[in-house]
C-alpha cells in the first residue's frame, strides 16, 4: 500500500492515472502477498505453542492495521510536490522498502511452498549432478549423484534464516547433529551421507532393490513420507520401537540439522509408510572416477 502510493504520489502527484495505476497495484500487491507470507511463517514459529488459527489471525490483524496507519499517512499528503518535501513521508517510505525487501530475501530462503525438501526446494549455491561419481541400484539403474557448492557465509545464513521454519519442533525433536550440506534426508540414508539424491531416484531405490510396504515397523526400517500427488518428500529412518509401539525415527532436514523424532514430527508430510528390505544395509552402490571399468560402461549414461 505505502509503495504503491508512494510511486503514485512522487512520479505524477494526485492526480495520476493512465500506465502508473497497473504499476502501482502491481507494486501494492506483490509487496502485501510478500509482506504477508513472512509474517505468517514468523507467527506460526512465535506462537508456535498456540493454534495455528491464532497465529494467522494475529499476523492479518498487525498486517491491516500497519496498512490502515500507511494509507491515512499518505491521504492527506496533498500534491507530489508536498510529499517530496514532507521528511516524515520519507522515512515512511524507506521503512516501507525496506521491509519489503528484508521480508523478500526471507521468503526466497525459506521456500514459497514451503515443503523444506532438501534437493526439490530453494537452497544457497548451486545443485550440481556428480560427473565423477554416481550410483547403481541392484538392478544396475543409474542413480545420479548430487552435491550441493554453497560458501560457508552463504550457507551459514541460510542455516540461521531457516530455523525459524522448524522453531515449531524444538520440542518434539532430539537434535542428533549440526546442519552440513553434504547430504539432505535421501542421501543420508541411502549414501551414508555423502551425496544428495532426489525424490523421484528414491522410487527407482525402492523398487530396484526389493523394498515392501510393512504395517508393523521394526528397527532399521525405512520411513518414506509422500505429498498428496504420491510424490516422495522425505526419507527417514526407524531407530527404535518402544514397548507400547511408539516408533522413534531419525532424519537429516534437508541440509539443515538430524533429528531423533516421532514419524508425525516432523514439516514434510503426515502421509507416510514404512519400508523393509532384506538387503544387510540400505546403501546404493557408489561408483567413481577411479573405477575405470564401471565408469566406462556407465559414464555417457549419467545425467541429472
Amino acid at each position: 500500500m505505502l509503495l504503491a502510493r508512494s510511486v503514485w504520489r512522487i512520479g505524477f502527484g494526485a492526480k495520476a492515472g493512465g500506465w502508473m495505476v497497473p504499476i502501482s497495484t502491481a507494486l501494492l500487491v506483490g509487496a502485501f502477498c510478500v509482506m504477508t507470507i513472512d509474517g505468517i511463517q514468523q507467527a506460526r514459529a512465535m506462537l508456535s505453542s498456540y493454534s495455528e488459527i491464532y497465529a494467522v489471525f494475529a499476523c492479518l490483524l498487525a498486517s491491516s492495521v500497519f496498512m490502515l496507519y500507511m494509507y491515512r499517512t499518505f491521504g492527506h499528503t496533498g500534491s507530489a510536490g508536498t510529499l517530496r518535501r514532507s521528511a516524515h513521508s520519507w522515512t515512511m517510505i524507506m521503512i516501507a522498502m525496506a521491509m519489503s525487501v528484508w521480508s523478500y530475501h526471507r521468503v526466497g530462503i525459506r521456500n514459497l511452498d514451503f515443503s523444506f525438501t532438501g534437493l526439490e526446494s530453494v537452497l544457497p549455491g548451486t545443485v550440481d549432478v556428480d560427473g565423477l561419481a554416481f550410483g547403481l541400484t541392484d538392478k544396475g539403474e543409474i542413480v545420479p549423484l548430487y552435491h550441493l557448492s554453497a560458501s560457508p557465509e552463504v550457507f551459514e545464513e541460510y542455516i540461521h534464516t531457516s530455523q525459524d521454519k522448524f522453531r515449531s519442533f524444538n520440542h518434539t525433536g532430539i537434535h542428533r547433529k549440526d546442519a552440513d550440506q553434504s547430504s539432505n534426508c535421501h542421501g543420508w540414508v541411502f549414501t551414508a551421507g555423502q551425496y544428495l539424491l532426489k525424490g523421484r531416484d528414491v522410487e527407482r531405490i525402492l523398487s530396484d532393490n526389493n523394498y515392501f510396504a510393512v504395517t508393523a515397523p521394526k528397527t532399521d526400517d525405512v520411513v518414506i513420507y509422500r505429498d498428496d500427488a504420491g510424490q516422495i518428500l522425505h526419507t527417514a529412518l526407524v531407530q527404535g520401537v518402544l514397548r507400547d509401539g511408539t516408533v522413534i525415527t531419525e532424519s537429516k532436514w534437508g541440509v539443515d540439522e538430524r533429528f531423533l523424532h516421532l514419524p508425525s514430527d516432523q514439516p514434510y508430510s503426515q502421509t507416510y509408510e514404512y519400508y523393509r528390505t532384506d538387503r544387510p544395509n540400505h546403501l546404493i552402490q557408489l561408483f567413481d572416477s577411479k573405477d575405470t571399468e564401471t565408469m566406462s560402461e556407465y559414464g555417457d549414461s549419467i545425467d541429472g
